[in-house]
């Protein structure tokens, strides 16, 4: 069976496991929506609706749904003692890590269209380039799920993984979340060029971060 197979295996068995029990969806999109509802009160209107301040809202918010949904696919993966008998297949574990990204990356496409509906009709805003808007917002959570998943992935085995996971994501995470931030930003406002280049931007970090998984996950799970 080949790396791809594994890989998509392990993605749709987790999709499975979460439309059997939605719980980690559930959790994600009421904290996603609660979250840039806050925010935007907190703000206020006039400066939640400036394209900059409503695409760091959103993202900020799809930020933490992200380790909310990773931190709760690895739970579940541990109640049923199934990752020992993953890991110990020929390319489980990088089945494991290419396979977990690939699922978290279908979850938060769902709380990210959840949460970009809300932030259009909460905040009223206009998009001036809806297909740039669309790309961003593709690309953005595509780069996500690697980081997630590998910070994840090295505290899977500590008692305080639910603490660790943010402190050890939340750093490395603040260029993509610049990034992301910043072309969804420019295709609110009608920048084409500088909505595409940190859209370019968000790829390199999907290709690396993704590439780096990879490498250190089979031995980072011994």
């Amino acid at each position: 069976m080949s790396a791809l197979r594994r890989a998509l295996l392990v993605a749709r068995r987790d999709l499975a496991a979460e439309r059997r029990q939605p719980d980690g969806l559930v959790a994600a999109l009421t904290f996603t929506v609660t979250l840039i509802f806050v925010e935007s009160l907190a703000v206020g209107p006039g400066e939640a609706r400036r394209p900059m301040i409503a695409a760091a809202l959103f993202w900020i918010a799809l930020l933490f749904a992200a380790i909310l949904g990773a931190t709760r696919s690895f739970e579940r993966e541990l109640e049923d003692d199934a990752i020992d008998a993953l890991v110990a297949l020929e390319g489980g574990r990088d089945a494991l890590f290419a396979g977990k990204a690939l699922a978290l990356a279908g979850s938060l496409a769902v709380v990210a269209l959840a949460g970009g509906l809300l932030s259009l009709v909460l905040l009223d805003l206009s998009v001036a380039l809806p297909l740039h808007l669309v790309l961003a917002l593709a690309l953005g959570v595509v780069a996500l799920p690697p980081v997630v998943v590998l910070d994840t992935l090295l505290a899977l085995r500590l008692r305080a993984r639910a603490l660790l996971v943010p402190i050890l994501a939340l750093p490395v995470l603040v260029p993509q979340l610049i990034a992301a931030t910043q072309g969804t930003a420019a295709a609110l406002a009608g920048d084409a060029g500088a909505s595409l280049g940190w859209s370019g931007l968000l790829v390199a970090f999907a290709l690396v971060y993704g590439v780096l998984g990879l490498t250190i996950v089979p031995a980072a799970i011994e």
